[in-house]
């Protein structure tokens, strides 16, 4: 079982060498280890979940990664803050099902939108947002070809620009939905958000919360380097805003959805099991223990599921995302 420990400075572990490494959104030092964890581990769990290594992901001679929360603005990361190449993300995308038809994001951000909007869709996809946004005027952007060839088949303006390319004060509405977790710098692309906005413009974003079971659930690979390199959680959101330059509007969290309630009840089980055990489960080992715990908890969730198949009193905000509303100041 893992203990959580102190450390004044973020450390990155790499082949026995140490770096002192800042963080990306705010670079304050001062951070807090939550977890170390051998890569070998989790490429063993890329490759067993997703059918994908990840090795060569990362600089050479790379064994472990450290798990760190920023004691500045709460963001939390990974040392090293590694993220996925192109090749990555296109063996991603072969599996039809990792672009989301739908998120509670897309029908939270669709109440919020005037008819035909001046929007922005960053990485948008092969467009399933943008298909939903009423108008004309809507356009996205997109690194992956084959989801940009997808998008644009089906008559979307969808090209491969980056966010900082586009001209200044550009649209009224950004949107950046489950992005943010994947950038090794997001300071860069949050100045280029309000670069682009007009004055008086919104910016939609959207992340998974890591203050809830997503943060806690083991042993997802995908909540990981190369696929997630940051962690957000409500805390980290509000301080971008004061270093953006942002007003924050509004901070939404999800509720429990139906297809989350397996892996939500999952993760409350592991808890209970490593408390009983006398520590916690490290998120990503693969240690006997850990993996004892989570069998375990994998059949109790699946008993409690067929007793009692409902939503229950899961409480408002313990579901998957936070969807933050940013206002450019006039």
């Amino acid at each position: 079982m893992a203990e959580n420990r102190s450390a004044s400075t973020a450390v990155a572990t790499n082949g026995g060498k140490s770096a002192s490494v800042g963080c990306p959104l705010c670079g304050d030092h001062a951070a807090t280890l939550l977890e170390q964890l051998k890569l070998a581990d989790l490429d063993h769990e890329y490759r067993r979940q997703v059918g994908v290594s990840v090795v060569d992901e990362f600089p050479a001679g790379t064994q472990h990664l450290e798990l760190v929360r920023c004691g500045g603005c709460g963001l939390e990361y990974f040392n090293p803050t590694v993220a996925g190449s192109a090749g990555f993300y296109a063996r991603l995308s072969q599996d039809e099902h990792y672009y989301s038809t739908t998120r509670w994001e897309f029908t939270e951000t669709l109440k919020r939108l005037p008819a035909d909007p001046d929007l922005i869709d960053v990485g948008c996809g092969d467009g399933f947002f943008l298909r939903s946004v009423p108008g004309t005027r809507r356009r996205g952007l997109e690194f992956n070809p084959e989801a940009v060839r997808r998008a644009t088949a089906s008559g979307l303006k969808v090209t491969t620009q980056r966010l900082e390319d586009l001209p200044a004060a550009s649209a009224d509405f950004v949107t950046l939905f489950q992005v943010l977790e994947h950038v090794a710098r997001p300071r860069e692309v949050l100045s280029a958000a309000v670069r682009v906005l007009r004055p008086g413009g919104k910016f939609f974003v959207a992340v998974p919360n890591n203050d809830t079971w997503v943060g806690e659930a083991p042993p997802n690979p995908l909540n990981a380097p190369p696929h997630h390199t940051l962690r957000w959680r409500a805390e980290a959101l509000r301080a971008a805003a004061k270093l953006s330059g942002l007003e924050l509007d509004e901070l939404q969290a999800e509720s429990v959805a139906p297809e989350h309630l397996f892996p939500y009840r999952r993760s409350r089980w592991v808890a209970r099991l490593g408390v009983l055990a006398g520590g916690s489960v490290p998120r990503y080992g693969i240690g006997p223990a850990a993996v004892g715990v989570r069998k375990v908890a994998t059949a109790l969730t699946t008993i409690s599921m067929r007793l009692f198949p409902g939503l229950g009193p899961a409480r408002p905000g313990t579901g998957h995302s936070l969807l933050a509303i940013y206002r450019k100041p006039a």
